[in-house]
């Protein structure tokens, strides 16, 4: 894994400069911004950073998010408000208390920084994660399909 990282970062490097880097940043940026009008975007320290508010259904609460995306790692998104207690079967992931929206060795829900963009993966999976997570406190069970993170570790 390492190794592909460092081949990732090398080849969009040029000159020295990240130009590429930020390339893909812009480009991600306009196409989130013309497909998600609640999200505004900006591009700091060559990190895309979108913040936004969703509202899973007209019942629901009001949560403030951001999206963090380097263009070279896996965008994350995090709820800022209201804080959500960490809870394994909420599917966030412990340290950062980042959304877990996808699992890279299986063939659902799989995020590729190759081929796809974060506006048609990362941010309807976002939002779908919110309507779960609805009904996990409805329900106090996680309804979509997963892969347990005890599998994980």
């Amino acid at each position: 894994m390492a190794a592909v990282k460092k081949f990732h970062k090398n080849r969009f490097k040029s000159r020295g400069q990240n130009l590429p880097i930020r390339i893909i940043l812009v480009r991600e940026k306009k196409l989130i911004e013309s497909h998600y009008k609640f999200l505004k975007c900006s591009i700091k320290q060559n990190k895309l950073v979108c913040l936004g508010k969703v509202k899973p259904t007209e019942y629901s609460k009001e949560y403030s998010i951001k999206l963090v995306y380097n263009g070279l790692d896996a965008p994350k998104v995090y709820v800022v408000e209201p804080e959500i207690e960490y809870h394994d079967d909420i599917h966030m992931f412990p340290k950062e208390k980042n959304l877990c929206l996808y699992h890279p060795e299986t063939d659902d829900f799989y995020w590729n920084f190759r081929t796809d963009n974060v506006y048609d993966t990362i941010i309807p999976w976002a939002l779908e994660w919110f309507v779960y997570y609805e009904l996990y406190l409805i329900t106090g069970k996680w309804e979509h399909p997963y892969v347990s993170h005890d599998a994980i570790k």
